[in-house]
């Protein structure tokens, strides 16, 4: 079975309404948090400090980091999607499905997501099922943990570091979003991240 499906073009015309006032009022239900170290092999776990140190909307929004909530069970959720592909300017989606039973060579790909690295475009995700982990750098190089579940949406911009796992129950649903047609190149901090262009104009624009 495919884990992907194909791109698709969006349209978005005729989608302004007053509704995106309401959109923006959600928020993700299960705050970011400051981590703890985290190892391939406790990942999957929260990895909170002890004592919990929360990370508040403002640590987010330093780092360019959006975060919001898409209600699936509300009738007009066609709307609310349609409005963040408007706001974004995104032109196209597809559907990730990571799961141990869908997803070939899984714990390779997961390896993947959950080593530090970058892109040249933004990250924009919507989760339709199951439970996630997307970690974002904060000012201080201190890691910041984003739990997302069903209904979560999170943009990342182009630049910042960033890694994904799922929690343990290995299988989740996403909606990604995309500007352009898809770019899956990812730079690992560990090799050539900091020498990207994008990296450096992030840097400038957090620092603004």
């Amino acid at each position: 079975m495919a884990a992907v499906r194909k791109h698709m073009d969006l349209n978005t015309e005729g989608l302004l309404g007053n509704r995106m006032d309401v959109l923006w009022l959600f928020h993700i239900e299960e705050m970011a948090y400051f981590m703890a170290n985290a190892t391939r092999e406790n990942c999957q776990d929260e990895c909170r400090l002890s004592p919990n140190r929360d990370a508040a909307e403002e640590d987010l929004k330093k780092i360019g980091v959006e975060c919001t909530k898409v209600d699936f069970d509300d009738a007009n959720v066609q709307e609310d999607l349609d409005r963040l592909i408007k706001k974004y300017d995104m032109n196209f989606h597809d559907e990730v499905h990571i799961c141990r039973e869908t997803m070939p060579n899984f714990d390779e790909k997961l390896n993947i997501f959950f080593e530090e690295h970058l892109h040249d475009d933004a990250e924009l995700r919507v989760i339709k099922h199951g439970v996630g982990y997307f970690d974002v750098r904060g000012k201080n190089e201190q890691w910041i943990r984003i739990p997302v579940r069903r209904g979560d949406f999170v943009f990342l911009p182009a630049g910042i570091y960033h890694r994904f796992t799922t929690d343990r129950s290995e299988d989740v649903v996403a909606l990604r979003l995309f500007r352009n047609n898809p770019k899956w190149t990812a730079f690992n901090r560990s090799e050539d991240g900091d020498k990207q262009p994008i990296r450096e104009q992030y840097l400038k624009d957090v620092s603004a």
